[in-house]
């Protein structure tokens, strides 16, 4: 990101006088009749589905993942550089020193092999105390068992993000001469970030008076400085970011994208004049005079943050607060496209994962890249190991595993419902086609499960989409990208004998076909959403049925507003 130039502080103190200056006696807007509401559970009952061949029916070509190879690059430790951090990013906090400055604890048992090196692992990640955690993994270190720098990329993966350079960088200028490449790119990826999640944290702050002129003086004066050295350091460090590949850049790219956008919050939440303050016209016309100046810094920090979420889906992160976090920031500045939008899908309930054996402790708590390196691919399509795995997230090598391997039933069923999670937080057309593939083709002799049934339902209804979050986020409405093929929900929706999922299939059912509106919808098409959600409810209970009931009113209201 380029540094922030004074002419936009010019430009918001210009929208500031606009904003004062707006014309406060335009007319009020003029008011509607009132419309009596509807009441969609009086409509005409739903028709019955499609028969079973024509609703599961598979159209078009179903579409393969790419799997990047992962090959390791020449490397000489001794080349391996620390660059300082820039100007303007604030020191690590003090309580980052008990990490930089922890004191190993020597493994109880020998680790100079790999088994005994995965179990000092698995005896290290079960502490639950973050300290005793930490001082167990700095014993590891010592495990020849163990490939250079695992445990410490670890170690700064599971501390405080912020703490991520104060642990990885004394590793990283004094390198052994085992680390491979890849781990020193990993490295120097927690580094860049944890120097980036400390940027943009702590704005100037003006005290009241709010007058116009301390206002003026505050934005033109303290906050461009701090803008600006913070910009500076945000690109600074998200330019070396984009040179590392995979997880690095992955890791980085987001807490860059995270980074940009705390700036455009901190700009937009600065101080306004009293004037502005208490007159909500005023004010409403000066932050759309503002959203237009920081709208180049506010697509740079989403680009950079859907790039991370691209690299951390092809490693397979279904569970990680980086991606959370990203979401959850997209979500709040770009709210009429949301990525978070189909985390409100019904999903059959999953039964509660149960680790008996040091590798599947270890899949439960390693995160996913790490999972990646350290549990056999060969052991993907254990069923055991798929649930557990779940519940974090499905690694690179195990899906390339999969791929060839002969699925039982239940590891098929757990592994299309892997693709389905992985599709709805990424937004990925391709998992959707993938879990499509896994459930449709199901082996003979073997009748297929409701819930396997109900999987594949909800797969059909979001083929099609955007290619991932990227596209999603650029290009709407989603309709006009092919999301919402309904009929093999409603099949199990409305079949009888009735599906012991009917009741979340006609949640799914509308619940996509609400997200699937096309710009400017009529009035008919938010009655068949309402309709939907009522149908929903009607076969719901619980927390469930209460929110089918809120959504079938929404849609009433959008139906009724696009009547007028």
């Amino acid at each position: 990101m380029r540094s922030i130039p004074r002419s936009i502080f010019t430009a918001l103190a210009a929208a500031m006088g606009l904003s004062l200056a707006a014309c406060a006696a335009a007319p009020p807007p003029a008011a509607h009749a009132p419309v009596p509401p509807g009441d969609a559970r009086a409509a005409t009952p739903p028709p019955p589905p499609l028969p079973e061949d024509e609703a599961f029916a598979v159209h078009g070509t179903l579409k393969d993942e790419f799997l990047p190879l992962l090959k390791q690059a020449p490397f000489d430790p001794k080349a391996a550089l620390v660059p300082p951090a820039p100007a303007g990013v604030p020191a690590p906090p003090r309580t980052c020193e008990a990490f930089a400055r922890r004191a190993p604890v020597a493994p109880a048992q020998p680790c100079g092999d790999a088994q005994g090196a995965l179990d000092a692992l698995d005896a290290a990640l079960v502490e639950e105390d973050p300290a005793k955690r930490d001082a167990r993994l700095a014993g590891v270190e010592a495990c020849a068992g163990l490939e250079a720098g695992l445990a410490r990329a670890l170690r700064a993966e599971l501390a405080p993000v912020a703490c991520g350079d104060a642990i990885a960088v004394p590793y990283l200028e004094a390198p052994p001469a085992a680390l491979k490449g890849d781990l020193y790119q990993v490295l120097l990826g927690l580094t860049l970030s944890a120097r980036l999640a400390r940027t943009a944290t702590e704005p100037p702050a003006l005290r009241p008076p709010y007058d116009v002129q301390r206002v003026l003086a505050f934005t033109k004066g303290p906050l461009f400085t701090w803008v600006t050295d913070q910009a500076r350091a945000i690109e600074d460090l998200g330019r070396l970011g984009v040179e590392l590949p995979f997880y690095a850049k992955g890791i980085v790219a987001v807490e860059s994208g995270r980074a940009d956008m705390r700036l455009v919050e901190a700009v937009r939440s600065a101080p306004l004049p009293d004037a502005m303050r208490k007159d909500a016209e005023l004010g409403n016309v000066y932050y759309a005079e503002l959203d237009q100046l920081l709208e180049p810094w506010k697509s740079r920090g989403r680009d950079a943050a859907l790039v991370g979420l691209r690299e951390l889906s092809s490693v397979g992160v279904l569970r990680d607060a980086r991606v959370e976090g990203a979401r959850a920031m997209l979500s709040r500045l770009y709210g009429g496209r949301r990525v978070d939008a189909l985390d409100a899908l019904e999903l059959p309930p999953l039964p509660a994962a149960a680790p008996t054996s040091g590798v599947e402790r270890l899949a439960a708590r390693l995160p996913t890249y790490y999972a990646g390196r350290l549990i056999p691919s060969e052991m993907a399509a254990r069923p055991e190991l798929l649930r557990i795995l779940l519940g974090r997230g499905v690694p690179l090598q195990h899906r390339a595993a999969l791929r060839a391997a002969q699925l039982s039933p239940e590891a098929r069923l757990l592994y299309a419902r892997a693709r389905i999670e992985l599709g709805r937080l990424y937004w990925r057309a391709v998992d959707f086609d993938q879990a499509t593939a896994l459930l449709s083709a199901w082996p003979e002799g073997t009748p297929r499960p409701p819930e396997a049934t109900m999987l594949l339902a909800l797969a059909l209804g979001l083929r099609n989409g955007p290619e991932d979050a990227a596209l999603m986020m650029r290009r709407a409405p989603l309709t006009g990208l092919g999301l919402g093929d309904l009929a093999a929900l409603d099949w199990v929706a409305r079949a009888k004998p009735a599906s012991s999922y009917a009741g979340i299939a006609a949640y799914d059912a509308a619940l996509i076909k609400q997200l699937a509106a096309p710009q400017g919808a009529d009035p008919s098409y938010w009655t068949d959403v309402a309709a939907r959600f009522r149908e929903a409810q009607a076969l719901l209970t619980g927390p469930l049925a209460k929110a089918a009931e809120e959504r079938a009113r929404a849609a009433e209201e959008i139906g009724r507003a696009a009547a007028r």
